[in-house]
C-alpha cells in the first residue's frame, strides 16, 4: 500500500501574532465565534508562509515497520529502514541507506519488505488544508496541551472533489479520496504542533478499510536558527485481513549546502 498524501509538511516558527484589541482567550474557556475566526486567521497566515521560509536541509528518517492480524492483538516487528532525506528548494529526495542496521549495498544484503510506504512528510498537507482550493470545513474541537504548551485544536474535512490524497494498491488500483483530521496550533502564532489525517469513503478496489497519519513537530536547530520540523510520525493501515503500522522518526537535521549535488529522475516534478 502506498499513501501519497497532500502530505505532511514542515514548518518554520513564526513570531507571535498578538492583537491588543482582541487578546487570546484563556484556555479554560471555549472561544466565541470571533475568537475562533482569529485563531483560524493566524493559522492560515502561518500555513501560507512556512514553505517559503524552510531552509534546505538533510536529515535521517528511521521507519520501524509493524504488522498484525485482523484484530491487531499481536504485533510483529518487521524491517527497520533508515533513509537519507534531502529537502532542497521545496523538494524531497529519499534514499534507503540501511535495513536493520545493515547497509543496502554489500555482501549478504537481502531485499526488504515495505508493506506500507508514505511520501511527502515534508510536502504540502498544511498548505493544502488551508489553501483556498481545498474548500476545507473547519470546526472548533477543544483546548489541549503539547509539551506543556496550550494548543487550540480544530477539526477539518475536505471533500473528494477538492482532495489531493491518493491511495494506491501496488499497480492494481488507485483512488483519490476525501479525508478529515485535526490541527493542533499555538493560539498566538498559529504554529502547527501536530496534524492528523484519515481517509474517508475508501473505494473497495483499494482493499483498505482505513488509513491515517499523525505527525508531531518539535523545535530543531539548523545552522543556528530554530524551526518547527517533524519529529515523529505514525501511519496506520487496516485491511480486511491485517493491520500495518509505521512508526517514523526524523533525526540529525543539518543544513543542506548549496555545493552539494542532488539529481532527480528525468521528468520528476516537486510533490504536490
Amino acid at each position: 500500500m502506498k499513501c501519497t498524501a497532500p502530505a505532511l509538511a514542515t514548518c518554520l516558527i513564526l513570531g507571535a501574532i498578538l492583537s491588543r484589541a482582541n487578546p487570546v482567550q484563556e484556555p479554560q474557556s471555549v472561544p466565541d465565534s470571533a475568537e475562533q475566526q482569529r485563531l483560524l486567521a493566524v493559522m492560515h497566515r502561518y500555513a501560507s508562509q512556512y514553505v517559503a521560509n524552510l531552509p534546505n536541509f538533510i536529515c535521517q528518517q528511521v521507519t520501524h515497520q509493524f504488522e498484525a492480524g485482523r484484530k491487531a492483538k499481536h504485533w510483529h516487528k518487521g524491517d527497520t529502514l533508515a533513509y537519507k532525506l534531502v529537502f532542497n528548494e521545496g523538494r524531497e529526495e529519499r534514499t534507503v541507506e540501511f535495513v536493520n542496521d545493515r547497509p543496502v549495498r554489500g555482501a549478504g544484503f537481502r531485499y526488504w519488505r515495505a508493506p506500507l510506504t508514505s511520501e511527502g512528510e515534508f510536502g504540502m498537507l498544511i498548505e493544502t488544508v488551508f489553501g483556498d482550493s481545498s474548500a476545507a470545513r473547519f470546526s472548533w474541537n477543544r483546548w489541549d496541551t503539547i509539551d506543556g504548551q496550550s494548543v487550540a485544536v480544530f477539526d477539518y474535512a475536505i471533500a473528494r472533489d477538492h482532495s489531493t490524497l491518493s491511495l494506491s494498491l501496488s499497480d492494481i488500483a488507485r483512488a483519490v479520496v476525501a479525508y478529515h483530521g485535526s490541527i493542533y496550533a499555538d493560539p498566538q502564532s498559529g504554529a502547527i504542533r501536530r496534524i492528523t489525517n484519515a481517509a474517508d469513503d475508501i473505494p473497495p478496489e483499494v482493499q483498505t478499510r482505513s488509513i491515517g497519519t499523525t505527525i508531531d513537530y518539535a523545535e530543531v536547530d539548523i545552522a543556528g536558527r530554530r524551526y518547527l520540523l517533524p519529529a515523529t510520525a505514525v501511519v496506520a493501515l487496516t485491511t480486511d485481513s491485517s493491520n500495518i503500522r509505521n512508526e517514523i522518526s526524523f533525526q540529525s537535521y543539518r543544513k543542506f549546502e548549496t555545493e552539494s549535488r542532488i539529481t532527480y529522475a528525468a521528468g520528476a516534478s516537486p510533490e504536490q
